[in-house]
Parts: C-alpha cells; sequence; structure tokens
C-alpha cells in the first residue's frame, strides 16, 4: 500500500480512480498537483458507478468509459482489479484509448499476471511489482496505438477462452 501512496503523491494531470480505498482518496485530494480527478466507486453494488468530476454527480456504466472521456484525455488511471474484473474484455481496450501516460491496477498478484499477458498485446512496457500485502501492474500508454479491428480481435479471442473455461469447468464436474 505504501508503493501506491507514493504513486499517488507524485502524479500530475487529471487522474480517473475506479474503485479505489478511501485512504487513497485522502491522498489524491491533498495532491495539489493534480487538476482534474474522475473517481468511479460501487458502493452501490451494482454495474452503474459514481461519476464525480466538476459539478454534478452522474452514473454512467464502466462499459460506456469511451464515451465519457475522449481519446488520450487522461494522463493517470488507478484501478482496483477486484472491481473493473467483471468488465476486464472491454476495460483493456477501453484504458488504452482513454489515458495518455501510466495505468496503474492493484490487487491480487495471480490476477494480475494474467492481466500483465492480456495489456503485453498492446505494448511491451508493462511491469508488476509485487509488494507484501499486493502487487500493482504498471502499464505505461505513451506511445500505444490501438486500431479497431485489433480492438474486436482481442475481445472476440478472450471471450472464447473464457467460453471454453465454463465449458471445461462445467464438464470436469
Amino acid at each position: 500500500m505504501k508503493k501506491l501512496e507514493d504513486i499517488l503523491e507524485s502524479l500530475k494531470g487529471s487522474v480517473l480512480g475506479i474503485g479505489i480505498d478511501e485512504s487513497l482518496l485522502d491522498i489524491i485530494s491533498e495532491n495539489e498537483n493534480i487538476h482534474t480527478c474522475y473517481i468511479m466507486t460501487d458502493k452501490n453494488q451494482n454495474k452503474n458507478f459514481n461519476y464525480f468530476g466538476k459539478g454534478r454527480s452522474k452514473k454512467i456504466n464502466i462499459k460506456k468509459i469511451r464515451k465519457v472521456f475522449k481519446k488520450k484525455k487522461i494522463d493517470y488511471i488507478i484501478c482496483n482489479y477486484n472491481v473493473i474484473k467483471p468488465f476486464i474484455r472491454r476495460f483493456i481496450s477501453n484504458s488504452i484509448y482513454i489515458n495518455k501516460e501510466k495505468l496503474y491496477i492493484y490487487g491480487n498478484k495471480e490476477d494480475l499476471k494474467e492481466l500483465e499477458s492480456k495489456y503485453k498485446r498492446y505494448t511491451n512496457d508493462v511491469k508488476l511489482e509485487d509488494n507484501k500485502d499486493m502487487s500493482i501492474l504498471i502499464i505505461n500508454n505513451k506511445n500505444v496505438k490501438t486500431n479497431f479491428f485489433k480492438d474486436k480481435k482481442y475481445i472476440i479471442k478472450d471471450a472464447f477462452e473464457s467460453g471454453l473455461d465454463i465449458l471445461t469447468n462445467f464438464l470436469a464436474r
């Protein structure tokens, strides 16, 4: 947790936080170098997330994050893996589309190992840092290019693999 706190203290620009803890929100609010901060939380326990920016708050679906934030608008994204896990197929391509600097995902090491390989399809600048209490996956999206067909190919491939996993688990019982 200390490593993530150090990262949050050094951020500058715009930040999108998805499912982050209250202690991390305090660090973000104290950082004067962050000029715009968007926080999406899962407090209401459904598939819509609260969106807090300047002005009034509204609910958006995490699947439609690409429509809310334009191309390469957000400098940094900080995510809790457990919150984005149900939306991971869409989130990978959307996070690369809206992010122009770095993406930080924290959570369990085993889960992040699988996610690391999925992000390496887009960029080779992916690091997994292992700490005592949690791991942090750091993805540098500075020079990453995406296109429509590449995104669709990976979404279909991931859907097929997850369907195959479900089928093998069903047959193994």
